[in-house]
């Protein structure tokens, strides 16, 4: 073969690598982003999370029971793991929690979340206990564009503003939802005439003011509906006059110290009704305690949740909900609801696969989460998902039993005396 034709040739060649060398790099740096160029970029060494919360004043029992127990067991499962794996970095970054007492007062929470947003700057935010303390750092971070999953919010004021406030959203399930099962529960249980009291908090207002007319259209008469003050000492009196009411069913709207107050001071004035609901507080297991099982035995409360549901991982999250916080500290309701917001979190943020909040923020308005609950969606920012909407103490447990296809137990009617 001629000299000249075999020089073409290994030009040939040469060109032909060069272009294909070209084109494995083009796929590289187009195709595979997420494996190369993460590398390139500096990954946080923790994700650090933001949670101004009531370790003090009268919102505390709630709170400490309610959400820090869970959020901190599932900090601790999280970093037992690495972290949460950022796709972006492509590697797992732990938790770093940063927490707060807002002393249960809305200018502190508000005070404190801004804090936690610009001097400590951390990348995601855990929300406040109660209604009103939602409500007030809505607007904070709405403007900061942080999205927050509020988990015990009972107010549907929250859903009527959510075009103002889309970095906000409702995790339990609201008053209308668990009002709408309380109506056919008291008809099917033969409940005649009702007295209904609730504290001067949004909680209280709004979801007496919600259940209150259903009762009264559906041919249940409400003897007695009256207001006390939050942080009422004394409930005696009240108790007294709806006694000599001699109503079938009372239903109060409270939280954790008005429930413990009101059960106690019913049984001291011996108001023994045949259907006793109260409703923040009934769920937890400190409640049963104190009052003692036979005590507690028929009673109703607000919304509901059990081991038992046909939820995947529910058995499994209780046992160590159960061992991480002790026997006595669980909230047989909301504990449930506080896990499922962070388990919706940590998806949505590793479907992101980084810690862009705007984004973080639509996956959560869009997408569907598997969590102990039950299957989570949004509709207007509030979950449509309610794994029950009334419990009842039976036999020491906290059983569901409205509304019918959800129950976990038949519900006890009339309740047992006081003991």
């Amino acid at each position: 073969m001629r000299k000249d034709r075999i020089m073409w040739f290994t030009q040939k060649d040469r060109a032909a690598s060069v272009m294909m060398c070209a084109l494995m790099l083009l796929l590289i740096l187009w195709v595979l982003p997420g494996q190369v160029l993460a590398a390139s970029g500096k990954a946080p060494d923790k994700i650090r999370i933001g949670n101004a919360i009531s370790l003090s004043g009268p919102y505390a029992p709630g709170a400490i029971t309610t959400q820090s127990n869970p959020y901190d067991m599932w900090i601790k499962e999280v970093n037992a793991q690495g972290g949460i794996y950022l796709k972006e970095y492509n590697k797992k970054v732990p938790l770093e929690l940063i927490r707060y007492d807002d002393k249960s007062d809305m200018g502190t929470v508000v005070k404190l979340v801004e804090k936690l947003i610009l001097d400590d700057k951390v990348d995601l935010l855990l929300p406040p206990w109660s209604t009103a303390m939602n409500f007030a750092i809505a607007p904070i971070v709405t403007k900061h564009k942080f999205p927050v999953l509020g988990v015990t919010v009972d107010s549907m004021k929250l859903k009527e503003m959510a075009p103002k406030i889309p970095y906000m959203f409702i995790l339990l399930n609201q008053p209308p939802v668990k009002a709408d099962a309380i109506v056919p529960l008291f008809k099917e249980l033969g409940v005649k005439t009702a007295a209904v009291v609730h504290h001067t908090d949004l909680h209280g207002i709004e979801f007496a003011g919600h259940v209150t007319p259903q009762l009264s259209v559906n041919g249940i008469d409400v003897a007695v509906y009256k207001s006390y003050p939050l942080g009422a000492k004394d409930l005696s009196p009240l108790l007294k006059q709806i006694k000599s009411a001699n109503v079938d069913a009372f239903l109060a709207f409270s939280y954790p110290p008005e429930t413990f107050l009101l059960t106690q001071q019913a049984k001291a004035v011996e108001f023994n009704p045949k259907l006793f609901y109260t409703s923040i507080g009934t769920a937890f297991a400190a409640y049963r305690d104190a009052m003692g099982v036979k005590m507690v035995e028929g009673v109703m409360g607000t919304g509901a949740w059990n081991p038992k549901v046909p939820y995947k991982g529910a058995k499994e999250f209780w046992e160590r909900m159960v061992q991480h916080a002790g026997a006595g500290k669980v909230d047989w309701y909301g504990n449930a609801f506080a896990y499922s917001s962070v388990q919706i979190l940590q998806q949505a943020v590793e479907k992101v696969g980084s810690l862009d909040k705007k984004k973080i923020r639509d996956v959560i308005a869009k997408g569907t989460f598997d969590t102990v609950i039950g299957p989570v969606r949004f509709e207007d920012q509030v979950n449509v998902q309610s794994p029950g909407e009334v419990g009842q103490w039976q036999n020491g447990e906290f059983e569901i039993v409205a509304a019918k296809e959800k129950r976990t137990a038949a519900p006890i009617y009339p309740k047992p005396p006081w003991p």
